[in-house]
């Protein structure tokens, strides 16, 4: 996003709380289906047992940002050259991290099994199918190829998000072409197609991964790309820049989590939300321009993909842990304790993956223009 002129801080710190979100979310699924307990109690809120709806707001910021930046390229209609570059800055955006974080699971995928084979159950031949190694790296692990996640379970949303961006082209070129009552059209439609496919799938989550998780992540994307299109025709925004209108809509987002209500009604809410922080220039701009958030965010995607790892390796070694102390379950104590490190690990290892993966990963293959000689040197 930094590559335009009107770069949007207030998304780039929402994206790094909706990751650390994600994450908590992980958190209580390795304590809670290990009978070990839970953050919060399920029966009273579900701040944390809805977070995989967090990745519902990655595929609408996606589309608006994959738009904000890319839509002005593809303005003339489809040329060689801009096609060529935007596939190659989406693939070293995202696939050297997610290579890298599969390789790391390689190595206890052929150990375990061979110094520690007491550790292996189900989840460990579901997990660790070399079968689904081929969708892992061609990225068609949500494609509906397996019955199950594996490997590095959040990387099916890197896939799917993947094969969105070649749907993208052709929605980024007729974008320009249509104002913005086709926009809301488009967004009613790809909202009611998700409607539809909640029903088709389950009847009341989004919780669509492994399978029909390309499709989620479409129409999100969709929802979002022309999302954008709203937002460059200011619409809403005499409202919606309004710091109080952002406090509202992140009241309405806690309700739709605490409450267990429907899935679905978080779609317009984060829509909203993402056209709201755009627009803001106020107090929420300020304090989203602060730098730690502004650090959560740029680290986003690091801290997605390496949480997945510090999961599985608590997935296998809190059981073992428990037994070894003769635990039942985690006390409110011991949990704390647990999410600190958890959060603690994962930042840490997002750091210095961002550092040595992530931003060495955007440059690979580029070619650099050659320096000009400064007089006197050789």
């Amino acid at each position: 996003m930094k590559s335009e002129t009107n770069y949007l801080s207030s998304l780039t710190a929402l994206r790094g709380i909706a990751a650390l979100w994600v994450m908590l979310f992980h958190i209580d699924v390795s304590i809670f289906y290990r009978n070990l307990g839970e953050i919060f109690p399920h029966a009273s809120t579900g701040l944390i047992t809805r977070g995989y709806l967090w990745v519902d707001f990655f595929f609408i910021l996606s589309g608006f940002v994959i738009n904000h930046v890319y839509g002005k390229r593809f303005v003339a209609g489809l040329k060689l050259g801009n096609m060529t570059a935007y596939f190659a800055a989406r693939f070293r955006r995202i696939y050297p991290l997610h290579l890298f974080t599969l390789l790391i699971l390689v190595v206890p995928a052929v150990a375990v099994p061979i110094f520690a084979p007491n550790i292996i159950d189900d989840s460990w031949r579901t997990y660790f199918s070399w079968s689904a190694m081929p969708s892992q790296l061609f990225l068609t692990n949500a494609m509906n190829q397996h019955v199950y996640l594996s490997w590095n379970i959040v990387s099916w949303s890197i896939g799917a998000e993947w094969w969105v961006y070649f749907v993208a082209v052709f929605m980024l070129v007729l974008a320009p072409r249509y104002g913005s009552r086709v926009a809301v059209f488009s967004i009613l439609i790809s909202f009611l197609f998700l409607v539809l496919l909640v029903l088709q799938h389950s009847g009341d989550t989004l919780d669509i991964t492994y399978d029909y998780g390309f499709v989620r992540c479409l129409l999100g994307f969709s929802i979002g790309l022309n999302l954008h299109k709203l937002y460059g025709r200011n619409a809403g925004k005499a409202w919606l820049s309004k710091d109080i209108a952002f406090v509202f809509l992140g009241f309405g987002v806690m309700c739709v989590f605490h409450f267990g209500i429907n899935d679905l009604m978080i779609v317009p809410l984060f829509a909203l939300i993402i056209l709201s922080a755009a627009y803001n220039t106020s107090a929420v701009e300020r304090l989203f321009a602060g730098s730690l958030l502004q650090y959560l965010g740029k680290i986003s995607y690091s801290i997605y993909m390496v949480h997945g790892l510090v999961f599985l390796f608590f997935w296998y070694g809190l059981p073992q842990a428990a037994t070894y102390f003769e635990v039942i379950e985690l006390s409110p104590f011991l949990r704390g304790a647990y999410v600190v490190g958890f959060t603690g690990l994962t930042l840490l290892f997002a750091h210095f993956t961002y550092r040595y993966i992530e931003v060495p990963g955007r440059t690979v293959f580029v070619r650099r223009a050659p320096q000009p000689k400064l007089a006197g040197t050789t």
